[in-house]
């Protein structure tokens, strides 16, 4: 009988140690395998450039690649997005200056799947992945909101309507509502209502934040948003320089949707 491969089988135990942890971080990794790190990092290098693994931007965690079976019925979503938009937002980190997140709808709330934050100079919460934001106070929401398909629209107002709280009171103001709505509609993006969010940065500033919808189809599959301080971006340069820089990493992440999933 031949030998095992012992460099596959640490392959296979990294994998099936994704699997169950993801998103993994390397000291999670480490601890599941004992595999000692500079090897562990060996590993997971060569599993990214097989395509087997990817490792997100915003938490720098690794998670299996959806590419090895795109037909697998427990297949997230989530991780499908955040890998075909990590390279994308990444490539433009450097001309939008910055951070850049990917939000998907979970129910009445927008959540983070991905982001540059680490990456960027600008210092305010980086550990958003995960993080649920409303969709009446929210820039990705709004976005999402005025631009999903009607009978979806109608759908998640009814359902904030029976909310209580102040998002529950603003949908059923169906003036300002339809305002607000109108009015993202004709500038292209949703923008975020700093007031409600406090303090966002270590200098005490509050934050300012643009999103656009990404589009499947007819569907809004997603939404890609841009975060800086409150006064750092005039109106005009907000229109005139930054709308189309978010709005071309809006449809590469589009192009890339429609040439590699058929549906989410």
């Amino acid at each position: 009988m031949g030998k095992s491969i012992e460099s596959l089988a640490r392959g296979l135990q990294v994998i099936e140690a994704i699997r169950q942890h993801s998103p993994a971080s390397l000291a999670v990794l480490h601890k599941q395998t004992g595999i000692n790190k500079a090897t562990l990092l060996r590993i997971l290098k060569t599993l990214q450039e097989a395509g087997w693994v990817f490792r997100a931007v915003g938490d720098s965690c690794y998670r299996l690649s959806f590419t090895l079976n795109r037909k697998v019925t427990d297949s997230c979503p989530e991780g499908q997005l955040a890998e075909l938009a990590a390279p994308i937002i990444q490539e433009f980190q450097g001309r939008l200056r910055w951070p850049v997140d990917i939000a998907m709808r979970d129910g009445l709330t927008m959540k983070i799947v991905e982001s540059t934050r680490v990456q960027s100079v600008f210092i305010l919460n980086r550990q958003v992945m995960g993080l649920r934001l409303p969709f009446l106070f929210s820039g990705i929401g709004r976005a999402y909101l005025a631009f999903c398909p009607d009978e979806e629209r109608r759908s998640i107002i009814a359902e904030l309507r029976s909310m209580k709280g102040k998002e529950g009171r603003l949908a059923n103001d169906t003036l300002w509502l339809q305002k607000l709505l109108d009015q993202t509609r004709r500038q292209g993006y949703g923008v975020r209502e700093s007031s409600y969010f406090g303090v966002g940065t270590t200098e005490g500033e509050q934050v300012e934040a643009m999103a656009v919808p990404v589009f499947h189809g007819e569907r809004v599959a997603a939404t890609v948003t841009m975060s800086w301080p409150k006064g750092a971006i005039a109106q005009s340069e907000l229109s005139r320089d930054y709308y189309p820089l978010l709005r071309s990493v809006a449809d590469r992440l589009s192009e890339q949707l429609q040439a590699q999933l058929p549906a989410i």
